[in-house]
């Protein structure tokens, strides 16, 4: 009877809001993260980036649970419908459908890939649609060490540059950086760094591939040699 009491106690204070859950509040219920729209009997929570995302729920379920005041620009979710994200797996498509249950990806060719939602959010989404970032290594062979940590990346840089803009991404090149990285087992590499707007988000692989093959277009205007890769076995 008194832990009924002491249940019953703490239902009555969260309808008359003042208990750890207040309504127009954030909470985290099953993982996710909703605003309490309406506290009664059956309380609702809304989280407003996700499709049926409008929960009814016994006022019991809420019963150990706190929530807190949140700022306007919080997000709700780490991405929204047509959005392209990259995922830890490696997953690299466009957010199709995303619900309380499932988060659904149209990949590039068109199939589709289905995470339960809280699966998805395990594999720390990263979101493109906004502006991101392309990394490129590329090596090339010790005899070209007097000009690897200069010339080599210069020269890169101005192919690169012009390739990009011939090749009509031009507009959406926030910032391009090649530079020496570091003097590797086999090679030295020279790291390119591309920042694009979200505006290319879905090109993300074919920019990988594209900047593999200026660099390799360069490597054959100015006869620099790509080493392979070199296993020095020890008896």
């Amino acid at each position: 009877n008194l832990a009924f009491n002491q249940h019953g106690y703490l239902r009555v204070k969260l309808l008359l809001n003042l208990s750890t859950v207040r309504e127009n509040e954030r909470v985290i219920y099953n993982g996710l993260p909703w605003k309490v729209a309406a506290l009664n009997l059956y309380t609702r929570l809304h989280n407003p980036v996700l499709k049926g995302g409008m929960i009814r729920l016994p006022l019991r379920e809420l019963v150990g649970l706190q929530s807190r005041p949140f700022y306007k620009d919080e997000p709700w979710f780490p991405c929204q419908e047509n959005d392209w994200v990259i995922l830890a797996d490696g997953t690299f498509g466009m957010v199709a459908l995303q619900t309380p249950e499932m988060v659904q990806l149209v990949l590039p060719g068109g199939s589709r890939k289905t995470y339960p939602t809280i699966e998805f959010l395990r594999q720390h989404p990263n979101n493109l649609s906004d502006n991101f970032r392309l990394e490129v290594t590329f090596g090339i062979d010790y005899r070209h060490q007097a000009i690897s940590t200069q010339e080599v990346p210069e020269k890169l840089f101005n192919v690169l540059k012009e390739a990009i803009a011939k090749r009509g991404y031009g507009d959406a090149l926030i910032n391009l950086n090649v530079e020496f990285k570091e003097a590797g087992a086999s090679s030295l590499d020279i790291a390119i760094l591309a920042d694009f707007s979200g505006q290319v988000a879905k090109e993300y692989d074919d920019l990988a591939r594209m900047f593999q093959r200026i660099a390799v277009d360069a490597c054959n205007m100015y006869g620099w040699v790509i080493p392979f890769t070199q296993i020095t076995l020890h008896t």
